[in-house]
């Protein structure tokens, strides 16, 4: 119970102040354990970030998001499956996502975790995009790898917040334009 209360700690200073302004003197009073703890059960302010990262991308909702787009049948309703997924795993785990991707420019650790979590973000998009390709969708000419690469580039979380909240389009909206775009790009006519 404490390892996850240190967590919960930690996740809620690094969204407010943030990952640099946070100490681990501050995780642990908010934990209500000592500093010590903190580093032994969770190795500092890294390996809490570490943690954060992991609780992002490995996910039980990332593996419903890959086999719930396995399931479809056709590239576009792969793509749809996908872009409610991106809405599920965004409301769960949005607040992490930001975190890790403000943490990045004010700690070599924190950029690489934030290189870990599109790496495994792009491995689990290249599953989908296989099976896009397996059904004979995917555009001529384009790699799995690169229409991978076209998804992480329009569905990003920073480029979903953009949709949503500085557009104020509203997830149903952000969710048929990010389709319609990728499908556009990917998908043969």
């Amino acid at each position: 119970m404490t390892r996850d209360e240190i967590v919960k700690a930690a996740r809620k200073l690094y969204a407010d102040p943030g990952y640099a302004q946070t100490t681990v003197e501050k995780i642990a009073r908010e934990a209500r354990v000592s500093p010590a703890t903190v580093y032994a059960q969770c190795g500092g302010k890294e390996g809490l970030l570490r943690t954060l990262m992991d609780i992002w991308t490995t996910s039980p909702t990332v593996a419903r998001i890959i086999s719930d787009s396995a399931a479809q049948s056709t590239g576009r309703a792969k793509l749809e499956a996908l872009a409610e997924g991106y809405a599920a795993h965004a409301a769960e785990a949005g607040d992490i996502m930001r975190i890790v991707e403000r943490a990045g420019p004010s700690s070599p650790a924190a950029q690489e975790f934030l290189d870990i979590a599109d790496q495994r973000h792009i491995e689990a998009l290249e599953m989908i995009v296989e099976g896009i390709a397996d059904n004979g969708d995917l555009a001529e000419g384009l790699t799995v790898q690169d229409a991978a690469r076209i998804i992480f580039f329009h569905f990003r979380n920073p480029q979903f917040v953009l949709a949503v909240d500085t557009f104020g389009w509203g997830v149903d909206r952000a969710k048929r334009w990010l389709v319609d775009r990728v499908a556009a790009a990917i998908l043969k006519d």
